[in-house]
């Protein structure tokens, strides 16, 4: 059989599955971040459908969902997107100053939190307590993997610059901080994760990172530290010194603590930009 033949002949009719994939493809590329926010989902609830099943128990978000998520919606978008995502993932050049303040910052709202927390009726950590702190630093690392890259190489990588391109900033905080919210549903439903936190502390957590983001360039990777650094002092260090009403009330300054700093960090880049 020669070329011409080759050429001659009709392409052979898609399959049902293959007009189905190709359908699916496009409306992931016409809608990229709803397409994300579903399969961030998806991907992260995947040991609670697993639970509900009857396989496991104990279940818990799945922190790799997000980034699973972000890459199955970029590859739909092609091969430019996908470079281009890429290449963002691999930016962790910053000035040293501001992983100077994705280190610090958490570790100073925990201090504080834990010091306000003591007036109010709770102990303080007690030297033995204190004594673990090594262990946040392997935890750190740990969660800079899971939590970090898991889940802010979807939410700012991703998600985040879309949101900055096609809405103004209030819109793209309030859409970037539903789907944090949405996707952390599960964890308070389990009583996992406190209400307060889950909602208004994440909206706060959302805000000023978006300002951390837009104000060093687009640089994730320090939200991804600032996140990580956040998990190990706070849920993994001190949050396990203190129970009961005195674990909730720090819960509830944590949520407090990044409402005042993202109005306090909203307000003067505002009033910096008016001048």
């Amino acid at each position: 059989m020669n070329a011409q033949t080759i050429e001659a002949q009709p392409a052979a009719p898609r399959t049902a599955e293959q007009r189905k994939a190709r359908g699916l493809i496009g409306v992931i590329r016409r809608y990229p971040v709803l397409s994300f926010v579903i399969a961030a989902c998806l991907f992260g609830w995947l040991p609670y459908i697993a639970a509900f099943a009857g396989l496991g128990s104990n279940p818990g978000n799945l922190p790799l969902g997000p980034v699973a998520a972000a890459l199955v919606v970029t590859a739909c978008q092609g091969r430019e997107e996908l470079r281009a995502w890429g290449r963002r993932l691999r930016q962790w050049r910053a000035a040293p100053k501001w992983y100077l303040l994705a280190i610090l910052a958490p570790v100073v709202v925990h201090t504080v939190n834990v010091l306000v927390n003591h007036l109010l009726g709770a102990p303080l950590p007690t030297s033995e307590q204190l004594a673990a702190w090594p262990g946040v630093l392997a935890s750190t690392v740990v969660l800079v993997v899971l939590i970090g890259f898991g889940e802010e190489a979807g939410w700012m990588a991703f998600a985040a610059p879309i949101l900055l391109r096609r809405h103004g900033f209030l819109a793209a905080w309030v859409l970037a901080a539903a789907m944090r919210i949405l996707w952390h549903l599960p964890l308070m439903i389990a009583g996992d994760l406190p209400w307060v936190i889950g909602i208004v502390g994440n909206a706060a957590f959302t805000m000023v990172m978006l300002q951390v983001f837009t104000a060093s360039g687009g640089r994730w990777t320090l939200v991804a530290v600032w996140h990580a650094v956040l998990n190990a002092v706070g849920s993994g260090f001190f949050f396990q010194m203190v129970t009961g009403e005195d674990n909730a009330r720090l819960g509830y300054l944590l949520a407090a603590a990044y409402t005042v700093v993202a109005t306090a960090v909203y307000v003067g880049r505002r009033r910096a930009a008016v001048r």
